[in-house]
């Protein structure tokens, strides 16, 4: 017969089997928590991981688009159609003085209204094209380089330029000018070919003889009429308010030669001779005005 466990045996049993449960049930419970803790950690960190290659790659395919937009014999061309002289510079990307130097001469470009490319010699394919531009010839970097339409190159600036010795190399080359004086100065060169027959029809007159005369009177009228339509043109055109005193006055010396070579056709026909030499003085001396003005003004169809 076995014998009987005292109630402290018993009691140390019981108290061992809870132990054990316990125990066994905490590791399930926490331990089972750990191990989802720990996935849930490594999805993360991998879903991280993911978001920041992603990014990167995204950031590098960006840098790649505009390195490739950058510069070329195409960019130039395209540049060409919109801006009728266009500043290129020619820097080694990665270098700090020529981006340095690109930044200026881009700077500069825009000050002086010039399109802008930027030829990175640094790429193989880039600093081939510029130099097949350039007639075989490697350009040194940095260098600024300034192109009228049809790829000429008009004007060179070797070594780094700072954005205001390219903004004034640009005006030297192609000086910009605001629209209304494009305006005028087509408008004169739209009327310069029947004022300058017209004129050379009247010198070539012989003042001795009435035919003679009478050639000269009405080439004198011509003139006169085609000057006075120009002047009336001329008068639309809205001038800055810089030069708005300046180009009225231009106006108004070009309509009071259209009317003294009226007076003077006039003259011619009446066979007075004194007078009509008179006003051609006077008119010398107003054209030689009007010219000064029309050059001041860079509207250079209006200057004689």
């Amino acid at each position: 017969m076995k014998p009987t466990p005292s109630p402290r045996v018993r009691f140390f049993a019981i108290l061992a089997l809870i132990l054990v449960a316990g125990g066994g049930a905490y590791m399930l419970i926490h331990g089972s928590s750990s191990t989802s803790n720990t996935a849930g950690t490594q999805t993360t960190l991998r879903a991280t991981k993911h978001t920041q290659t992603t990014a990167k790659r995204g950031a590098k395919l960006e840098k790649s688009k505009k390195s490739a937009s950058v510069g070329g014999i195409n960019a130039l061309d395209a540049a060409l159609v919109n801006h009728p002289l266009v500043v290129v510079s020619v820097y080694a990307r990665n270098v700090s003085t020529d981006d340095q130097a690109m930044s200026e001469a881009q700077a500069g470009a825009a000050a002086a209204g010039a399109g802008f490319v930027a030829f990175n010699v640094f790429d193989e394919r880039t600093a081939r094209q510029l130099a097949t531009l350039l007639g075989g010839n490697a350009a040194p970097s940095p260098e600024v380089l300034f192109f009228k339409r049809g790829r000429k190159l008009a004007f060179t600036l070797q070594g780094f330029a700072d954005s205001r010795i390219v903004a004034q190399a640009a005006k030297n080359v192609y000086p910009f000018s605001d629209p209304w004086v494009s305006d005028a100065d087509r408008i004169c060169r739209r009327f310069s070919g029947p004022l300058s027959l017209a004129l050379s029809k009247a010198k070539s007159a012989n003042l001795d003889t009435a035919a003679g005369r009478a050639q000269a009177a009405a080439a004198m009228n011509s003139a006169a009429a085609t000057l006075t339509r120009e002047t009336k043109s001329l008068r639309a055109v809205r001038a800055n308010m810089g030069n708005a005193k300046d180009y009225s006055q231009l106006v108004a010396d070009l309509q009071q030669i259209a009317t003294n070579m009226g007076s003077e056709a006039a003259a011619l026909r009446g066979n007075d001779r004194t007078t009509a030499t008179s006003i051609d003085q006077k008119n010398a001396a107003l054209i030689a005005s009007a010219s000064s003005l029309a050059a001041k003004l860079q509207i250079i169809s209006c200057a004689s």
